[in-house]
């Protein structure tokens, strides 16, 4: 179970419009969005992470939002980092991002992605590996054998398959107007 102060910053500011996104979106918009989020949380709570917990949910929050089109595409990252990271830079050092988390953020949405992996000894690879898996997880709304449990980076993300299906069938269908939402359904799916 996922509680609001596990990550030590309020997550009420982080409230999705469809408006943010360039291209509206079933696939890559507001649900996917937050179940990202979660994802983020999850992953991270598991596997005993820190402050890459909150700089990843940070990029999560924008990483999806400057999408041209649902197709394959590897420049969306970069887009976002131009043009949505400007807009909620002051929301992310509210929340206690410093400069180096600033940085982290910016890598990670630009490389959420794209194939290329950060080298294992950057600063930022963790905060990276972190949002990639959280994305990944939500590849179920793709395809039922979308995800690719070999492209997962933690072993934590591989337990994490089958409450990430769970969660994307509970929340699909739903019209979610904040995080909190999609906190009390993936907190009702159980312990996972």
């Amino acid at each position: 179970m996922i509680l609001k102060n596990d990550a030590g910053f309020s997550f009420k500011a982080f409230l999705l419009k469809e408006a943010y996104f360039d291209h509206h979106s079933h696939l890559h918009g507001v649900n996917h969005t937050y179940r990202v989020m979660y994802h983020v949380l999850n992953i991270g709570r598991l596997a005993g992470l820190n402050h890459e917990i909150k700089q990843a949910f940070c990029a999560a929050f924008i990483h999806d939002m400057a999408r041209q089109h649902d197709g394959y595409c590897i420049g969306h990252g970069v887009w976002a980092t131009k043009t949505k990271f400007p807009l909620f830079r002051n929301l992310f050092i509210k929340t206690g991002v410093n400069t180096e988390g600033l940085r982290a953020i910016k890598l990670a949405v630009s490389n959420h992605s794209i194939r290329h992996e950060i080298r294992k000894d950057h600063p930022f690879s963790t905060t990276v590996a972190l949002l990639k898996d959280a994305d990944a997880l939500d590849r179920i709304r793709i395809g039922e054998n979308n995800l690719k449990p070999e492209y997962l980076r933690f072993p934590v993300s591989l337990t994490l398959i089958d409450f990430a299906k769970e969660l994307y069938y509970r929340s699909d269908s739903v019209v979610l107007s904040s995080f909190d939402e999609l906190l009390e359904i993936g907190n009702s799916i159980g312990k996972p």
